[in-house]
């Protein structure tokens, strides 16, 4: 009968070499064609298979200066693998972990503790803060933890999609790269762990040397895979859709086998082997999304959570629509993948598409680049183009890339070291052209430079560390001293209320919020705020905080709909202003944040 395809490198003798491979190793059995092919009985249909072979090492033709490049990679990943761990919090972080803390204490994502995005990666912060406490480094261990587990099975990918895992490395080493330029606001992300979760998945449903050339992808695999995918959905929910491009590569190669099902009167056997990878991959993404649905129902929040993801979230999502139509937004949100983050990656990228996949590359380049577009499709759907929004795309992309580049290293390798030498240093000149880091005034190295600097001396200079945290309006020191403040005259039974954008405040200052609602966003959007104010309010009368902090600066049209900062947009909020001069008295001010205590604290 038809079974479910897999993704693999095929296995026969081919009649010419490899682009990737050494004259020299010309009579070496080498990969030249891809495919999906059907797996097992195909029941008297032939198989639909290329012809490769792979060498038994795994590590491909050999290819002159292969090890400097290697050594030159693994080296750069261990680098930025080491920077990501001096990262802090950002002002989303600081949400996440604030959400994380209360949930951990028995509250309940939005109802509980406001915010926006899916739940997905409340459960990661709250795993990490169950791990290693309120420190910030606990996210970033979890996140160097799934970045070196991500780099392996980019590893075993080539490995097994291929025949070279020095592609991997390559890739594995692309893809860090941009990681750590995107720097301490734009990782720890969603769609940091989501790219993650997907490269799980390929791999899970890619079989090894191990299960045979005509392995058939197992049930188990399909659902797992789909688990993955159904994860990922739940930190940002396009990410779900790999898992459809997933099940459509797994399936094609029955459904292109539905014709000549036909004629031998085996259509039944045909449907199920194209529709079987998506109905178990659909399952598996369902279970969950399921769990995390029962989980708030059991909780009495289901309805909170509702409101927020289905309600307030679509009105923040259309603002970037504004006056948009989907051709510009797309195409802008295409050239900011392609050309605007690494130029590293968009010269692979170029090499693949002059050198050409060869036909056994072709089904794991046409599944990245299916995913690829998937990503890219929901990151113009948010419209925000925020660069962690891509944040998930680049190990497929480092995939697609480190193959290009791979392809050009073995051609001008070929040529002697003045061609490779040449490449190379085309490869680091487009580097500098073009980094992820955004939003600072600094560029990567430098910064690099600096943290290797500061953590090599004992990490003891607190505010070059919190120089380094800070961005745009957000001044790391001022949060830090503000929150030192409130920690020295606010009881820690009592409780404080944060009016601004700055929720890393209550973490580090170790005080409760006396609402729900971490940062105002809620009641400064342009949308739905009266109900979100009436809320507020009855919550600080339930509660009344022993401080109060009001921010400045923090405008964000992109995100509540208008130029107002917090401090203005109190005098379109009577009752907090009346209760902030009633019962409260300005206390201290630390650079943009005015912290106000109760009258009998004074």
């Amino acid at each position: 009968m038809y079974k479910t395809a897999v993704l693999t490198v095929d296995r026969s003798a081919s009649a010419e070499p490899s682009s990737t491979q050494d004259p020299a190793d010309a009579d070496h059995p080498a990969a030249t064609s891809s495919s999906i092919p059907g797996g097992g009985d195909t029941g008297g249909a032939p198989e639909v298979s290329g012809a490769a072979g792979v060498p038994s090492s795994s590590q491909g033709p050999v290819v002159p200066f292969s090890k400097v490049v290697m050594g030159a990679a693994l080296s750069l990943s261990v680098v930025c693998l080491l920077l990501v761990l001096t990262f802090g919090y950002g002002r989303d972080q600081g949400i996440y972990a604030m959400v994380a803390r209360i949930t951990l204490d028995g509250g309940m994502p939005y109802r509980d503790a406001f915010d926006f995005k899916p739940p997905g990666i409340f459960l990661l912060f709250m795993g990490a803060r169950a791990l290693f406490g309120a420190a910030q480094w606990g996210i970033r261990v979890v996140e160097v933890a799934g970045l070196v587990a991500m780099s392996l099975c980019m590893v075993r990918l080539a490995e097994r999609w291929w025949g070279d895992r020095r592609i991997g490395v390559m890739a594995a080493a692309l893809t860090l790269l941009v990681h750590a330029q995107l720097d301490f606001w734009h990782t720890a992300q969603p769609e940091s762990f989501g790219g993650m979760l997907t490269v799980f998945a390929l791999l899970l449903v890619t079989p090894g040397a191990d299960d045979g050339d005509r392995a058939r992808v197992s049930t188990f695999r399909l659902i797992g895979a789909g688990v993955l995918f159904g994860f990922a959905g739940l930190l940002k929910p396009p990410l779900a859709g790999g898992g459809a491009v997933l099940a459509v590569a797994l399936g094609w190669p029955s459904l292109m086998e539905l014709p000549r099902a036909l004629r031998a009167r085996r259509v039944g056997a045909a449907v199920v082997g194209a529709v079987r990878p998506g109905a178990f991959i659909a399952l598996g993404g369902v279970l969950p999304i399921a769990a995390c649905v029962a989980w708030f129902a059991a909780q009495g929040a289901l309805e909170d959570l509702h409101r927020v993801l289905f309600v307030f979230t679509p009105h923040y999502t259309a603002l970037g629509w504004k006056g948009q139509s989907a051709l510009v937004l797309g195409w802008y949100g295409v050239s900011q993948w392609l050309t605007n983050y690494s130029g590293p990656m968009a010269l692979g990228l170029g090499c693949l598409v002059a050198l050409h996949p060869e036909r056994r590359e072709r089904a794991g380049v046409a599944l990245l680049g299916g995913i690829i577009a998937m990503h890219l499709a929901g990151v113009v759907m948010q419209a925000k183009f925020f660069p962690y929004h891509f944040g998930a795309t680049w190990p497929l992309t480092g995939m697609l890339a480190g193959l290009g580049l791979w392809k050009a290293w073995t051609r001008a390798a070929r040529w002697g070291w003045p061609a490779a030498a040449g490449l190379a240093s085309v490869l680091v000149l487009f580097g500098f052209a073009r980094s992820a880091t955004k939003d600072v005034a600094e560029g990567a190295l430098v910064r690099a430079a600096r943290r290797a600097a500061l953590f090599a001396a004992g990490a003891r200079d607190q505010a070059a560390l919190d120089a380094l945290a800070s961005v745009a309006d957000v001044n790391a020191h001022a949060n830090r001293t503000a929150a030192s403040f409130l920690s020295e005259n606010v009881a820690p039974e009592r409780s404080v209320f944060v009016w601004g954008f700055e929720p890393v405040i209550y973490d580090l200052a170790d005080r409760e919020s006396a609402s729900r609602y971490l940062y105002n966003v809620p009641q400064r959007a342009m949308w739905g705020r009266e109900p979100a104010r009436e809320a507020l309010m009855a919550e600080l009368s339930a509660r009344p905080p022993a401080a109060i902090v009001v921010e400045r600066h923090d405008v964000f049209p992109m995100v509540t709909g208008e130029v107002l900062d917090s401090r203005d947009a109190l005098r379109g909020f009577p009752p907090l202003a009346e209760l902030l001069d009633e019962r409260y008295r300005l206390a201290a001010t630390f650079e943009d944040l005015d912290v106000y205590l109760e009258d009998e604290a004074l």
